[in-house]
């Protein structure tokens, strides 16, 4: 199926990546909480609304996209959409500019995805382990285009995240992180629990970003909080280089 918007999948930037949906902005618009995070630098979007019905995602998707258009940088700052396969799909079908999906490991199963929503579309996977980024290195080329992985510390958006089945954490911290990223075939945007103070030791591993959820959304200014997080990030790098 050809859609109207070809998706980013070629050129995307996975250094700054927002996290948000409609349980994490405290009452406010989704579409305020990233108009304010672009400002600020934000290079990529992913709605995650794990309570809403597949029509209210899709709406959302569409006021998110209209926000990055609005920006000026549909053309740089991708939209991606947290497990919802169909409601990508539909959206797409419907004109509005979602570059893709990220899906967890119990999710539509990544093949599935890329036959769905086309050649050109973005595809993240989350994988936090070692064996699953060995399962993972092994799928068929031109499936799957980054990795999310984390919790590197405990998340206050995700407090079950890292969690085994007797409740005891297994968060990943850096070093978790280093190993993960080293061993990856693709490119790994980390998060969980991150703060500014991380940047330094993120940026000297390879990962290619960092994500947030509540540092940015959760903030009651939200444009300044990203900013710190961005600025963080460029100015470990620079020192890195």
């Amino acid at each position: 199926m050809t859609f109207e918007y070809a998706s980013m999948r070629e050129h995307f930037d996975l250094s700054a990546y927002l996290v948000l949906g409609p349980d994490d902005t405290h009452g406010r618009r989704v579409e305020d909480v990233v108009a304010a995070a672009l400002r600020a630098g934000i290079s990529f979007v992913q709605l995650r609304a794990k309570h809403s019905d597949a029509s209210d995602i899709i709406e959302m998707a569409r006021g998110i996209a209209d926000t990055i258009a609005e920006a000026g940088k549909s053309s740089t700052v991708p939209l991606v959409i947290d497990d919802r396969v169909d409601a990508a799909w539909q959206a797409r079908c419907e004109g509005i500019k979602v570059d893709g999906v990220h899906v967890g490991q119990t999710d539509l199963g990544v093949e599935y995805c890329r036959r769905l929503l086309g050649e050109d579309a973005i595809v993240g996977l989350s994988a936090n382990t070692e064996h699953l980024i060995d399962t993972v290195n092994l799928l068929p080329e031109g499936v799957i285009d980054y990795v999310g992985a984390g919790p590197v510390h405990t998340s206050i958006s995700k407090p079950d995240a890292g969690v085994d089945a007797l409740g005891v954490a297994h968060n990943l911290e850096i070093e978790g992180i280093r190993t993960l990223s080293t061993v990856s075939s693709y490119p790994v945007v980390a998060g969980g629990g991150v703060t500014a103070a991380d940047m330094p030791a993120l940026a000297d591993t390879k990962v290619a970003g960092w994500f947030v959820i509540s540092a940015i959304a959760g903030k009651d200014d939200p444009e300044q909080a990203a900013r710190e997080l961005v600025e963080a990030w460029q100015q470990a790098k620079r020192h890195r280089a």
